[in-house]
């Protein structure tokens, strides 16, 4: 099945699916469109050694 078969199939099947159905699909969609961890991770380590981080203490005393 071709990328563009399996985007047809997909909407069709959207198009009937419940309200609250297509709440939580639109979730997953969002969850699966997100950048994979380890990149994010890698971002977050650049970010912290460029001194753009802040604290954990700072905003979390209570621990």
């Amino acid at each position: 099945m071709s990328t563009v078969e399996l985007r047809r199939e997909i909407k069709k099947v959207i198009d009937h699916l419940l309200p609250e159905r297509l709440a939580s699909l639109a979730d997953y969609v969002d969850f699966l469109n997100r950048p994979p961890l380890v990149r994010r991770v890698k971002a977050a380590e650049k970010a912290i050694v460029a001194g753009k981080g802040v604290n954990w203490r700072k905003v979390r005393s209570d621990v």
